[in-house]
C-alpha cells in the first residue's frame, strides 16, 4: 500500500460520506487543514490517526485496505 492509495482512499471515503475536508478535520479533533494536508500529499496520518480515520468511516483497517488487495489481485490475473 503506497501513500497515493491512502490519500485517494481517504478522499473517496470522505466524498462518499458527504463531508468536507474541514468538517472531517473538525470531527477528528484537528485543525481545519488536517485532512487537506493528507489529501494534498503534504502529510500522512500516523498509525494512531489512521485507526481513528478508519473508525470515522466505520471500517476496520483491513476493510480500508481491501481495495488495494483486490486491485493487485486483478492486475496479477490480467498480467500473470
Amino acid at each position: 500500500m503506497n501513500e497515493d492509495f491512502v490519500r485517494e482512499r481517504i478522499t473517496a471515503l470522505r466524498l462518499k460520506k458527504g463531508v468536507s475536508e474541514y468538517q472531517m478535520s473538525y470531527d477528528l479533533g484537528h485543525s481545519r487543514g488536517y485532512v487537506y494536508n493528507i489529501s494534498s500529499g503534504k502529510a500522512l496520518p500516523p498509525l494512531k490517526e489512521f485507526f481513528a480515520i478508519c473508525d470515522y468511516f466505520g471500517l476496520t483497517p483491513a476493510q480500508f485496505c481491501i481495495i488495494a488487495v483486490i486491485a493487485f489481485a486483478v492486475a496479477c490475473i490480467k498480467h500473470p
